[in-house]
């Protein structure tokens, strides 16, 4: 699948320039960032759908109307208290594993997510599957990959795997709702619940539910 590039402002990429290597291509490396900001950028980043400077523009970058944002501005108070969220109050010793240096490959493959994760210099961090819904098509298509072998293999088998994973897309996207409505009827929010924390949970269990039926590809 080709990538599919995501279009930003004049202001925004001002935002962007002195954070991220590259604004356009799917594979950027962080900089001039404060460690607990990158730390915690990536650790939203897992559970969002949101591409990771999307994700920085939207919730880490407090002087949003400034043209240049300094390294102690963006996101730090914010980034700060989610380390203490999932790392001191959950235990999740995931996040305080994201110190140092970062590199984002996006909008890649499952076959190329295992050839990346293969090197042991590095420690990794995957989208979620559990906590973000693949129901979107970037560029018009659903996430995945067509291998060169299957395309040289002839248009009867290029259509054949094209349309099985079409279907199992399909069915994944179309059984989102439902089993979300089915899980709202199981589990009613409880009082006190905010709405919000009550709908990522609900989506939560959807999607871990149905991640099954995402293909390795």
């Amino acid at each position: 699948m080709s990538y599919v590039a995501e279009p930003f402002t004049d202001e925004e990429r001002s935002l962007l320039a002195p954070h991220f290597t590259d604004l356009d291509g799917p594979v950027f490396a962080l900089t001039n960032l404060p460690e607990v900001v990158k730390g915690a950028l990536f650790a939203r980043y897992s559970r969002s759908a949101k591409s990771l400077r999307r994700l920085f523009l939207d919730e880490f970058v407090e002087a949003s109307t400034a043209v240049r944002a300094s390294a102690e501005a963006v996101g730090t108070a914010r980034a700060e208290r989610l380390y203490q969220n999932v790392f001191l109050e959950f235990g999740d010793d995931s996040v305080a594993q994201l110190g140092g240096a970062h590199i984002a490959c996006e909008q890649s493959s499952q076959l190329l997510a295992k050839v990346l994760e293969r090197g042991r210099l590095a420690a990794y961090l995957e989208q979620s599957t559990r906590y973000v819904p693949y129901d979107d098509r970037p560029g018009g298509r659903w996430r995945y990959h067509v291998p060169p072998e299957v395309i040289e293999a002839g248009d009867d088998l290029t259509a054949q795997y094209r349309d099985t994973l079409d279907f199992a897309f399909e069915t994944y996207a179309r059984s989102l709702g439902p089993l979300q409505e089915h899980f709202r009827a199981l589990l009613p929010q409880e009082p006190g619940t905010p709405d919000g924390a009550y709908r990522s949970t609900i989506r939560a269990k959807a999607c871990d539910a149905l991640r099954g039926l995402l293909p390795a590809a």
